[in-house]
């Protein structure tokens, strides 16, 4: 039977991966992608008090066919993030693949946001991104590899009503990784990130109100919207060996959404 090099080159077999935020949708579809490709996973929260959430996902990926080791944590607190990240070296053997998956949603208009709004929405959507990459990079540099993908939105790149700061955070985020790509390059560090389109999981805004869902579905080229495990093949990609060469970019994962804006 003849051997196809590149499908192998999608092997994650022996890498070890940390993915935070792993107690919500989106982090628990990256974790079974990459258990399903042969990695060995750690699963750390985004906050605490989601022991359950997290137990759900360690679960999904046992079922597909890995073991994964769990931390709930608080990835607002730099030293837990430090923690986490060393956790996740010493138990999986190393640390070759970190997904960030740190998300908090925020809608209001601009002209009421006060500056603990401004600090909220920039903490939970920015702050710990960054903070996580540090300490991500902090091992990797150490090893002289590794593989980072931070999931935004591409509210990164599109201005939305009312929602101004949660969208400014994202473009900070999908800059940041850019511009970690350039500083990491000669590190042996790849930094890249995905960019998901409006979703369908329960924190969504599209969800929690019936009219502009149904409006939405109408100007959305596929009328539908993203499920979590659409961003599983995408994210395979980038952090497998076959994007060996790829870093600072950013897959847009929206069904032909950015097409029409």
């Amino acid at each position: 039977m003849a051997s196809h090099p590149i499908v192998s080159s999608f092997s994650l077999d022996g890498k070890g991966a940390l993915v935070i935020g792993a107690e919500h949708p989106i982090g628990r579809a990256a974790a079974v992608t990459l258990a399903e490709a042969g990695a060995r996973i750690l699963v750390a929260s985004r906050e605490p008090g989601t022991d359950a959430q997290l137990k759900e996902t360690a679960k999904a990926v046992q079922d597909a066919g890995a073991k994964a080791v769990v931390r709930v944590q608080n990835a607002a607190i730099r030293a837990d993030l430090s923690a986490t990240v060393d956790l996740a070296a010493k138990e999986i053997g190393r640390l070759d693949i970190a997904v960030n998956a740190l998300d908090a949603p925020w809608y209001g208009p601009a002209d009421s946001a006060d500056d603990s709004t401004f600090d909220r929405v920039f903490e939970n959507n920015f702050k710990t991104v960054w903070m996580a990459c540090q300490e991500e990079g902090r091992v990797m540099l150490r090893n002289g590899s590794g593989a980072i993908v931070n999931i935004t939105s591409i509210l990164a790149q599109r201005g939305v009503h009312n929602a101004s700061l949660y969208c400014a955070a994202k473009a900070a985020v999908l800059n940041l990784t850019r511009a970690l790509a350039i500083e990491w390059a000669r590190g042996g560090i790849r930094v890249n990130a995905l960019e998901a389109g409006w979703l369908d999981e329960p924190a969504s805004p599209v969800l929690a109100d019936e009219d502009f869902k149904k409006s939405l579905l109408k100007y959305l080229p596929e009328n539908r919207l993203v499920a979590p495990k659409d961003l599983g093949g995408a994210l395979l990609y980038l952090v497998s060996p076959v994007a060996g060469f790829v870093t600072g970019e950013s897959i847009v994962v929206d069904g032909a959404l950015m097409c029409r804006v």
